[in-house]
């Protein structure tokens, strides 16, 4: 494929406009991206594992990075995650460890699939269900 073609293709799987669905393409990769970490192990070769958890953890780190704590506990909880999942794949640099790479593997499709859900609510209309069944904030005028 030439690189303009791949360039076309790129910008028809992401409206630049749409954050949302960027993030949630991001966290969708993720799991695969471990996936192929694991197999770099398995093949011995350790350089490019390096690489590719390097980048796996920065893209938690932006994440993180990114988000707006001015919203309560979810931001919170998630950068707490976040922070886990760095420490735990930054041991692995060193470990090798699959089963830490696995455990990763789930938070992370975990947080991806719920991520994924709310899209879908926002892209319908729907508020997320957790507003739904939570309390409702007062205001004053």
């Amino acid at each position: 494929m030439n690189p303009y073609s791949a360039y076309t293709q790129a910008r028809e799987l992401v409206d630049e406009n749409d954050k949302r669905k960027v993030l949630v393409a991001v966290l969708g990769a993720l799991p695969e991206k471990i996936e192929g970490v694991k197999l770099l192990i398995g093949q011995k070769k350790y350089e490019k594992k390096f690489q590719e958890l390097t980048k796996i953890t920065m893209v938690l780190e932006i994440l993180d990075q990114s988000l707006d704590m001015s919203f309560g506990e979810l931001p919170k909880n998630l950068s707490s995650l976040y922070r886990y999942l760095i420490k735990r794949l930054t041991e692995v640099h060193s470990t090798l460890d699959l089963n830490t790479l696995e455990e990763c593997k789930g938070i992370i499709g975990n947080i991806a699939d719920g991520f994924a859900r709310a899209y879908e609510q926002v892209k319908k209309g729907a508020r997320p269900a957790s507003d739904e069944t939570g309390p409702r904030i007062k205001t004053q005028i």
